[in-house]
C-alpha cells in the first residue's frame, strides 16, 4: 500500500512538472509571437512618390531622347516615359501665330518644363523650356539657381542679352542651353532704344538668378 501511494505521487509530479513546461512554453511562444507582430506593425512602410522622376536636359538630348526630335508625333513616347507626370498636348499664344506644344506637368498642376513647335510644322521641335526646380541641366543648374552658381558650374565666358520685352538672357557661345534671368534691375527706355548695345554689368548679374532653363538648338 505504502509502495503504491509513493508511485502515485511520482507520477502526480511528473504530471504537474509537464503541465508547467507546456505552460511555460506556451507563454514563451505566445509572447515571442507579440513581439514580432508588435515589430512588423512599428516597421515604417515606404510610399513611392509619384512626383520624383529624375529629370535632366543636356544639349544634344532630354534625358533618353535626342533632341531636336525626329520630325514625327512625340506625344505618346513623352507619356510613356514621363508617366509620373501629366503629358499634356496644348496650344499656344504669341504675338505671332499661335503655336502647338506638350506640357509636362507635376499632379499640383504646376508645370515642370514644356516643348514647344514650329507653328509651321508641329512635329518640328522648336524650344524647350524648364520652369521648375525638379530639373535640371547637364552643368547641375536648377530654376532658382544664382548667376554666381552658374559661373561656379560653367566654366567659361557668359554673354547677355535683353529683348523689348525686357527678357535678360545669359548664354555661352556654342552652347544649345541658355538661362532666362530675374532680378531687381531697372531696365530704362534709353537702354531699350539701343539694344544691341545693351549688356548687363558684373555687377548688375550679381544680382540675378535663374527665372527658366531654355534649349535650343544653335543656329538652327
Amino acid at each position: 500500500m505504502r509502495k503504491l501511494i509513493i508511485c502515485l505521487l511520482v507520477v502526480g509530479n511528473i504530471s504537474c512538472g509537464n503541465n508547467r513546461v507546456h505552460k511555460d512554453n506556451t507563454e514563451k511562444n505566445t509572447s515571442s509571437k507579440t513581439d514580432i507582430e508588435k515589430k512588423l506593425t512599428e516597421k515604417p512602410i515606404k510610399v513611392r512618390k509619384t512626383n520624383d522622376q529624375r529629370i535632366v536636359i543636356f544639349e544634344n538630348r532630354i534625358d533618353t531622347f535626342p533632341i531636336p526630335f525626329q520630325e514625327k508625333d512625340i506625344l505618346m513616347g513623352l507619356k510613356s516615359y514621363y508617366k509620373f507626370y501629366n503629358v499634356e498636348a496644348k496650344i499656344g499664344q504669341q504675338d505671332g501665330p499661335n503655336f502647338p506644344y506638350i506640357d509636362i506637368v507635376k499632379n499640383d498642376g504646376n508645370s515642370i518644363m514644356f516643348f514647344s513647335f514650329d507653328y509651321e510644322n508641329k512635329n518640328k521641335l522648336d524650344e524647350i523650356r524648364i520652369l521648375d526646380s525638379i530639373a535640371a541641366d547637364q552643368y547641375g543648374i536648377r530654376v532658382g539657381d544664382s548667376y554666381q552658381k552658374i559661373v561656379e558650374k560653367r566654366k567659361g565666358d557668359f554673354k547677355n542679352s535683353t529683348d523689348y520685352h525686357q527678357h535678360t538672357y545669359l548664354y555661352a557661345e556654342n552652347s544649345n542651353i541658355y538661362y532666362e534671368l530675374t532680378g531687381d534691375i531697372t531696365i530704362t527706355e534709353d537702354m531699350l532704344e539701343n539694344l544691341e548695345e545693351l549688356e548687363l554689368s558684373e555687377e548688375q548679374l550679381q544680382k540675378c538668378k535663374v527665372e527658366y532653363i531654355i534649349w535650343r538648338k544653335r543656329n538652327q
